[in-house]
């Protein structure tokens, strides 16, 4: 099975790049020139990628570091090596998913059949797409922390590699909160002992480096991109494309992550408490999705773990066909790709009709929606009492 899924992701890698689908791969890009520039010693966060982008390193130090094996080899190696990781991550995430019910349906040898099928068809998916042709690192962050998360509580280090995503992009950290409020102290302790490890090795490779991420660059906010865009799905891109820079944008953002953020750490305990961890993870995720000052569209590839969660809670409480329904309709938004059927860039999302705005925040409106479904279909979860002591998904 893996060796079958390996060669077709390192099929869909060199597809994409003989026929010119990647568009640039500008993040790899940007990965590459971290890594590259720590080779030879000059200042990462000074740098600018050429070729008029002029983009910036904005990601902590041990981003860079472990870009340096990508710095090194020649850019077609990077290219293939990197989609073919982030191809494997969408196989390993149906995987992580999808449930033992579902499997038991699947024989053994359809069952590398149906994940490369789900793997192939999940490039139409417009989060999908956008991390496949920039080069993004979300499907890698995706799969280590579901994959994480989901192992039985005793499992060595669980919750380790959680950190160690936070100490590459700093955007999981809420997740956290999750084991806080399950009351997860071994997975906390081992996610605040991987981000620590990952601030020690900066710290010991690049301390000037390192030192300077930590206190300036952490805290610029303009390194990142235009908040208006419609590229940026969240509350506050939302917010940005209505007021623009008015006074009550900042305030109205903060007390609207804030209230829904403490909805859904209420939804993702109650799914935990049920042993439901996928779902309980995928409902964290939007917390953050939603939350965060920018999340681009290709943040959103949690739809995957996201839909399986809502497709099975509407089969719980109303059975296969609304299900299936459910499903078709959840994924198939996306791949329509609505986000960009309006005008965009040069500050014309301000400009925006109400009924362009419909199409223009599509994401928000469908993780929204979807938020509200769970929140039903959790209705009749079994409830345990005792967290830790919960079995294995």
């Amino acid at each position: 099975m893996i060796i079958a899924i390996a060669g077709c992701a390192v099929l869909v890698a060199l597809g994409a790049w003989i026929g010119h689908l990647y568009g640039g791969m500008i993040d790899l890009r940007v990965y590459r020139m971290g890594g590259s520039v720590l080779l030879h010693g000059d200042s990462l966060y000074d740098a600018k990628l050429p070729g008029g982008s002029n983009l910036p390193f904005t990601y902590p130090p041990f981003a860079a570091i472990a870009m340096v094996p990508l710095g090194a080899v020649p850019w077609g190696v990077a290219l293939v090596v990197w989609t073919t990781i982030s191809v494997l991550c969408i196989t390993a995430l149906w995987r992580a998913s999808l449930t033992k019910t579902f499997w038991s349906f699947v024989t053994q040898r359809k069952r590398t059949a149906v994940l490369i099928a789900l793997t192939v068809l999940s490039l139409l998916l417009e989060p999908v797409w956008q991390t496949i042709q920039f080069g993004q690192i979300n499907l890698l962050l995706t799969a280590m922390i579901l994959l994480d998360l989901i192992r039985p509580n005793d499992a060595r280090l669980r919750g380790f590699w959680l950190g160690v995503t936070i100490g590459i992009k700093l955007t999981p950290l809420p997740i956290l909160a999750l084991l806080v409020v399950t009351k997860q102290w071994r997975a906390l302790r081992n996610a605040v002992l991987g981000l620590l490890a990952t601030m020690a090795i900066g710290f010991a490779i690049v301390p000037h480096q390192s030192w300077r991420y930590w206190t300036d660059v952490i805290l610029d906010a303009n390194r990142v991109g235009g908040i208006a865009y419609t590229g940026n799905q969240s509350f506050n891109g939302f917010l940005h494309r209505i007021g623009d820079e008015a006074s009550w944008v900042q305030p109205t953002w903060f007390v609207l992550s804030a209230a829904f953020g403490l909805a859904v750490l209420w939804l993702a305990r109650k799914y935990w408490l049920a042993d439901e961890r996928v779902t309980a993870i995928s409902v964290m995720a939007l917390a953050v999705l939603y939350a965060s000052p920018i999340t681009w569209s290709h943040h959103w590839v949690w739809i995957i773990p996201l839909g399986v969660s809502l497709i099975r809670g509407v089969n719980r409480i109303w059975g296969l066909n609304p299900a299936v329904v459910t499903g078709v309709l959840f994924y198939g938004l996306f791949v329509l790709r609505s986000i960009w059927w309006v005008p965009y860039r040069d500050d014309r999302e301000l400009d925006w009709t109400f009924w362009q705005s419909i199409p223009g925040n599509s994401h928000l409106i469908v993780g929204m929606i979807a938020f509200i479904l769970l929140v039903i279909t959790s209705r009749g979860l079994p409830r345990q009492s005792t967290p830790e002591a919960a079995p294995p998904a």
